[in-house]
């Protein structure tokens, strides 16, 4: 009777010690809610798949990352209310969609004719980790910036006309995009503001002729099936573009693996970058071939200039309406070029990360 009476409370006390120990476990586990408004094919979605599993393999399972595709959690637009609420625990975050909650980010749009990818990612990167006006905004949103998207060197692509001249701008429907559409505005352009996904019908119903867009993307949205003429203008790009995370649903990880997604999240961006800038060629490659190809042109070099000199003359502006609103825009606006000048000595002297020996 005492040998079975032993056995019971040994059984019992391993049981129970099982039981603890899976029990910890699961509360060590923490799986992450991704929201991401495109859809599931193209070198963005790869590469923010690529995150998704590094954060798993990195961690040893303790935190993964579902991506939600498509908009099925979140469309692009609730990115930053969403996890901000805690809808998602991750999103992306587009400053032409929230203006005035994203100011101080909105630095990344301002039309300056930088369009090296890994320049300019790398740049917004530091300044959105490092500027105190940043850290303070995305604090106030309930977020923690993890790291950046570009969207690569802006093209126009239109669907019986090239751009090729300003005057070729005057009239015309273009769907574009923050303070870039502006300048197109201001030229004479008819703006329309849509999001890609509804450009393929607008632009073979003529709603639009033309439509501002980046090479990888033009395929990726299928436009070239509807839009033949495309005119490479490589004009800056749009940098105010990042992926965030919830406050709480980060602070609940514990320190260690929060320095694992801060890596993962860094080395995201030399990646991308260069992922990004192979698929563009990729993707104008495929384009211009087979038996229905776009057909190219460039802009006159001479209005190309005066073009990009318009993109910089909306800057003062930027100061002044951030000013207004209580930034440190100019500090912020100076910091971001001093980053970009870096990155491009770094480029020069160095040559890009993945290139290195």
């Amino acid at each position: 009777m005492r040998l079975t009476r032993n056995w019971t409370r040994a059984v019992a006390a391993v049981t129970l010690s099982a039981a603890v120990a899976l029990s910890t476990t699961a509360l060590a586990q923490t799986k992450l809610r991704w929201s991401e408004g495109q859809p599931n094919r193209g070198v963005q979605a790869n590469n923010l798949q690529w995150m998704a599993d590094e954060i798993g393999k990195r961690t040893n399972g303790e935190v993964t990352a579902d991506i939600h595709w498509g908009g099925a959690l979140l469309d692009s637009r609730s990115g930053l209310k969403g996890v901000g609420n805690r809808a998602a625990d991750i999103a992306a975050i587009i400053s032409a969609y929230t203006p005035k909650e994203l100011a101080a980010y909105s630095v990344g749009d301002v039309p300056i004719a930088n369009a090296d990818v890994w320049v300019g990612m790398r740049a917004i990167y530091e300044l959105s980790l490092t500027h105190p006006a940043l850290q303070k905004m995305f604090d106030e949103l309930n977020l923690v910036y993890l790291t950046n998207l570009s969207t690569s060197a802006i093209q126009i692509l239109c669907k019986d006309k090239f751009i090729t001249t300003l005057d070729d701008i005057k009239g015309t429907k273009i769907r574009a995009a923050g303070s870039y559409g502006d300048v197109l505005k201001d030229l004479g352009a008819d703006v329309v503001r849509m999001s890609q996904g509804k450009v393929y019908t607008a632009l073979d119903s003529g709603v639009v002729e033309c439509n501002q867009n980046y090479l990888y993307a033009i395929e990726v949205f299928k436009q070239n099936e509807v839009a033949k003429k495309l005119t490479e203008l490589n004009w800056g790009q749009h940098l105010s573009y990042g992926i965030v995370m919830n406050k709480e649903a980060f602070n609940e990880i514990s320190k260690e693996n929060q320095q694992i997604i801060r890596q993962i999240t860094s080395d995201f961006i030399d990646r991308f970058a260069q992922q990004l800038t192979e698929a563009n060629v990729k993707a104008l490659e495929r384009m211009t071939s087979g038996d229905d190809p776009v057909e190219v042109a460039a802009m006159d070099p001479a209005d190309k200039k005066k073009l990009e000199q318009m993109g910089y003359d909306k800057v003062p502006g930027w100061i002044e309406r951030m000013t207004k609103d209580g930034l440190p825009a100019q500090d912020i606006y100076d910091s971001y070029m001093a980053l970009v000048a870096k990155y491009e000595k770094i480029r020069d002297e160095q040559g890009y990360p993945w290139n290195r020996k």
